[in-house]
C-alpha cells in the first residue's frame, strides 16, 4: 500500500500517541478514529431511532419540551 506523510503540530503529535495502544501505529489510531467518527455521524439510524428523534422534532415544532432542560449557555463559557 502507498504510503503518504502527513504534518501534525507536536500537541496533536501527543494526543494521537495518547490515544493509541502500544502496538498501534499512527496509521492504526488515525484508523480507528475516522472509523468512530463515521460510526458516529454517518451510519443510519433504526427505524425505531427515526421514529423516535421525528417524535421529538414534532413535540419541539408544537412547544412541547417536556424530558428537556433548559440551559444557560453564558453560565457554561
Amino acid at each position: 500500500m502507498a504510503m503518504k506523510t502527513i504534518r501534525v503540530t507536536e500537541e496533536v503529535h501527543t494526543k494521537l500517541a495518547h490515544l493509541g495502544l502500544k502496538s498501534e501505529t499512527y496509521n492504526d489510531i488515525i484508523a480507528r478514529l475516522i472509523e468512530v467518527y463515521e460510526r458516529m455521524y454517518f451510519e443510519e439510524l433504526s427505524d425505531e431511532d427515526a421514529d423516535y428523534y421525528n417524535e421529538r422534532i414534532r413535540h419541539f415544532e408544537n412547544g412541547d419540551y417536556r424530558g428537556t432542560r433548559k440551559i444557560d449557555l453564558d453560565a457554561i463559557k
